[in-house]
């Protein structure tokens, strides 16, 4: 990006937990390498969400004509609140939207802002936050696989359902979208928005992938926000399973039964409902991990941030809303 070291990268939880091994078949040769793989969250309507293993995305770096498009693109201020030296950066990118479509990425673009900014505690730091749009122009409308696998569409940054075989699951080129949002003033995250009405989105570790025509979707960039802005691990998991490791370094699941990580806040009422305490079951596993509520937004997205998401995300986003020195403006 073009300035100070962006926390889009503070936390590669979400789905991007490294590549894992897939098993090798029975009876397989030993001379066949087994084939990467990588996680993607899946999203469902009812706001549950769930994270599943498919085959590692090969993304090449961009071409020279993709570099020549991003840097010709141009980057529209849908909130220009000051200096990005002293303002927290949001980038929103296009996919699959013509030229004679950018008002239509423009409308869905601040239909997906007004949904983030009226979400706490982005509502509290609404007037100190920038918004870019960067006008990806695509060749196509629309996106892959979309209403029906096959359809496949020429696109700027190659968006599609079906990512891995998951029809809701809507993948990209990651190295294309950030060349694009590179072209923005500044850039702390990044949402990317698809030419499509189908509910769906995907999270990366450096950006959130959401249908920019569905009602619905834009939950799913809240909570992906959730991931990389605030280092908050999911609060979800998979049954019959059990968390094999030590104490988790982020903020929102731990070991301790008694929940002391987050001592201060034990047994206050909590916006998702309920108090905060230690609920098993977190970080994709059911058993051996505590989450501070029952049902908070890293849990399911229809629900708000639970008080310890909240203070979290409270604070990485004023740590990046720096006041210019006196006498400076």
């Amino acid at each position: 990006m073009r300035r100070r070291g962006s926390i889009l990268l503070t936390a590669a939880i979400l789905c991007a937990a490294g590549l894992a091994a897939a098993p090798v078949p029975a009876g397989a040769s030993d001379d066949v390498p087994p084939q990467p793989t990588g996680w993607r969250e899946v999203f469902s309507p009812d706001g549950t969400t769930t994270r599943v293993q498919i085959p590692q995305q090969v993304e090449a770096a961009p071409s020279r004509a993709d570099i020549r498009a991003a840097a010709a693109a141009e980057v529209i201020p849908i909130q220009d609140t000051g200096s990005p030296d002293s303002r927290f950066d949001l980038v929103i990118v296009g996919d699959g939207y013509t030229a004679s479509e950018m008002s239509l990425l423009r409308q869905q673009a601040q239909a997906k802002w007004n949904e983030i900014s009226a979400t706490a505690p982005w509502d509290k730091h609404r007037q100190n936050i920038n918004v870019w749009l960067v006008n990806v122009v695509s060749h196509q409308s629309g996106v892959d696989n979309d209403p029906t696998q096959g359809v496949n569409r020429d696109t700027a940054l190659d968006m599609g359902f079906f990512c891995g075989g998951i029809e809701r699951l809507l993948c990209l080129s990651e190295p294309k979208a950030k060349a694009y949002a590179a072209e923005a003033p500044g850039a702390d995250a990044i949402v990317a928005v698809g030419n499509t009405t189908k509910y769906g989105g995907a999270g990366y570790p450096s950006l959130a992938t959401v249908a920019g025509g569905n009602a619905q979707a834009g939950r799913i960039a809240i909570h992906e926000l959730g991931h990389s802005v605030g280092g908050l691990a999911d609060e979800y998991y998979t049954p019959g399973t059990t968390y094999p490791g030590g104490e988790p370094g982020q903020p929102n699941v731990t070991t301790d039964r008694t929940g002391s990580k987050w001592s201060s806040y034990l047994g206050r009422s909590t916006p998702d409902g309920g108090v905060i305490g230690a609920y098993q079951g977190g970080s994709q596993y059911e058993y051996g991990i505590y989450r501070p509520s029952q049902d908070s937004l890293m849990r399911n997205i229809n629900k708000p941030f639970n008080l310890i998401g909240l203070s979290v995300m409270d604070h990485a986003i004023s740590s990046e809303i720096r006041r210019a020195a006196p006498g400076r403006g």
